[in-house]
């Protein structure tokens, strides 16, 4: 997990959790289907985001960056 959070997904594995708690939140508090598809809404958006961005950053090179082997 150490190496998941220092990766450069890091964003789309909060955004999964974001998804799962508020599912959870949703069905515990009887809220809806309305809060949950607004949580897949978010969550979504923070993974094509972060994919946008790995994307790019690894078009553009990383010479003087270092990289994590975790």
């Amino acid at each position: 997990m150490k190496g998941i959070l220092s990766s450069e997904w890091r964003l789309s594995w909060y955004a999964l959790m974001m998804f799962i708690g508020g599912t959870i939140a949703s069905l515990i508090f009887n809220l809806g289907p309305f809060s949950i598809l607004g949580s897949l809404t978010g969550s979504l958006l923070i993974v094509i985001g972060n994919v946008i961005y790995v994307i790019y950053k690894k078009k553009n090179g990383t010479k003087n960056e270092e990289h994590n082997t975790g």
